[in-house]
């Protein structure tokens, strides 16, 4: 089952309307237009994915692998809506042990994906920079592979001033990152093609080698 009109529709209405009474009123809509398709995504994606790493955690459930759209305000210092405006499925080794995922996302403004993290820890961001700058073949394999795809873009804040200006551009693409998220941006277009999961696979495969490089590199945090 695909996304549909009634999926951004619910998305946008919800997140406008910020009331629990209002979400449990509609919770058959929520079941159907939101939760069904994104669990239908994340099990035509699974397989795939398996192949890329079988430690991956896949439970197409809410709570589980596929978010919630209501947040936790304990924990919110600022006064945030109850409600957010999209939804993500994600796949990850270990939540909360440091480990970078693959996302998929929809959201009134259409779908996305992206690998990475939403915060790398410090540790794990001097672990990576150190093989940049030996030229480990990990690296150099991450590196190739980002080039020859054109999709997923390396984003995540860099430093502004470059500490690194006497190493290559191509290193320096890397070195300078503060943290590592790859992503696609908004792509409309894509939101209610049966083509999807298709398109998310095709571009999770290619950056394999970088998803490697990542996890192969991660320092976990402890608890």
């Amino acid at each position: 089952m695909a996304f549909t009109e009634e999926t951004l529709s619910f998305l946008m209405e919800n997140h406008i309307m910020d009331s629990r009474e209002w979400f449990h009123e509609h919770k058959a809509e929520y079941e159907e237009h939101i939760v069904r398709p994104m669990a239908e995504l994340f099990e035509l994606i699974t397989p795939a994915m398996l192949k890329i790493d079988p430690e991956f955690i896949c439970i197409p459930q809410v709570g589980k692998s596929i978010s919630r759209l209501w947040r936790d305000t304990r924990m919110q210092k600022a006064d945030l809506p109850l409600y957010r405006e999209y939804i993500w499925g994600s796949f990850v080794r270990e939540k909360y042990r440091g480990y970078p995922s693959y996302w998929f996302a929809v959201s009134p403004g259409g779908v996305e994906w992206g690998m990475g993290w939403y915060q790398a820890g410090n540790d794990t961001v001097k672990a990576l920079r150190a093989k940049v700058l030996a030229d480990d073949p990990e690296w150099i394999a991450a590196d190739e592979a980002y080039r020859k795809q054109k999709r997923l873009k390396l984003c995540g804040e860099k430093y502004k001033k470059s500490p690194y200006t006497a190493q290559p551009e191509n290193k320096r693409l890397w070195l300078d990152q503060r943290n590592f998220s790859l992503e696609s941006g908004l792509l409309p277009s894509l939101t209610f093609s049966d083509e999807l999961h298709k398109r998310i696979i095709k571009d999770f495969r290619a950056v394999a080698p970088i998803y490697m490089f990542f996890v192969s590199n991660t320092v976990r945090w402890e608890w």
